[in-house]
């Protein structure tokens, strides 16, 4: 009889332990469901691909202090002897053509704001980026999306600013003005593929009046661009990156005198630092200076090195 009673008290217990564990994972489940899709962060490791803008923001009180090196051709087909010109200008680490300081503060961690200066067109920006879109896992919502803008000043002398200009007009502080909006779409498709498209509009208050040889077409103030970047990730800490733009203003189509710029390189992450080393064939580093103002091309083998050194700081 004692026997009896003690399998019973067992099979209770053993039975409100089940029920128990059941009701847990039960309200586990229900709890996983009412967080809804999760976020998905880090569609890139840094705030660029190579030359264009990337998704990412600086976290909310955070500066981030970058500086970033475009150096010269590595080698250059269109000069004479083109090797002994690579090995003069030590494969164009002689001949810097341009160099950024830039300033990032995170606002919050969708909205950051920036300034920065740059060796080409001695020119000052101030830009700010906002991440109002955010893709989740489960891919309902598929993309990313940012939108950027910069305004740039350039502090050029006036006679540079209008060197081979007929100048018969007053010198006007507004010319010296340039703007670039930029739309981001990005979408991390997996683990180890980062796509994106950047549907951009570059606009400089003065330009010099030129055109193109093959059509006859003039340059413009306003035009629009498209831009395309990715990230493909070889091993936890190695990936290779590129971007390409191009230009939808005819004076940009088969011109001689301008190409359209496309980097390509890779990234190194060390200790919770990303560096980004890169070949590109456009001398300016900011879109202010290398959607308008590419002139040489990876056809010819003029070809830049670059690099970028960050720091971020939490304040």
């Amino acid at each position: 009889m004692v026997s009896l009673k003690l399998n019973i008290l067992a099979v209770v217990v053993l039975t409100a332990f089940t029920l128990q564990s059941q009701d847990e994972d039960l309200l586990s489940l229900i709890a996983e469901n009412d967080q809804g899709p999760k976020k998905v962060y880090a569609t890139f490791k840094t705030m660029r691909i190579a030359n264009a803008q990337t998704i990412e923001t600086v976290k909310k009180k955070h500066l981030d202090f970058r500086i970033l090196h475009r150096f010269g051709n590595i080698y250059d087909a269109t000069v004479p002897n083109p090797i002994n010109n690579t090995f003069q200008t030590f494969f164009g680490f002689d001949q810097v053509t341009d160099i950024r300081f830039s300033f990032d503060y995170g606002l919050t961690d969708k909205l950051c704001i920036g300034i920065g200066r740059s060796k080409m067109n001695k020119l000052f920006d101030g830009n700010f980026k906002w991440r109002f879109l955010e893709q989740t896992s489960d891919f309902k919502i598929p993309v990313s999306m940012a939108l950027f803008e910069s305004v740039g000043y350039s502090f050029a002398p006036t006679n540079e600013l209008y060197s081979g200009v007929q100048k018969d007009f007053e010198t006007d502080e507004r010319h010296r003005f340039s703007y670039c909006t930029q739309l981001i779409i990005a979408s991390k498709v997996t683990d180890w593929l980062s796509l994106e498209l950047l549907p951009t509009y570059m606009y400089r208050n003065f330009i010099k009046e030129s055109y193109n040889t093959n059509s006859s077409e003039a340059d413009v103030n306003g035009f629009f661009s498209l831009g395309f970047g990715g990230r493909l990730k070889l091993s936890k800490r190695f990936s290779i990156i590129g971007d390409y733009f191009f230009n939808f203003s005819p004076y940009y189509i088969n011109n001689p005198s301008v190409t359209l710029p496309l980097a390509l390189g890779f990234e190194v992450e060390t200790g919770g630092h990303v560096f980004s080393l890169l070949f590109t064939n456009a001398s300016g580093i900011i879109e202010n200076n290398f959607l308008p103002y590419t002139t040489d091309s990876w056809t010819d083998g003029q070809i830049k090195f670059g690099f970028c050194i960050s720091r971020t700081f939490a304040l």
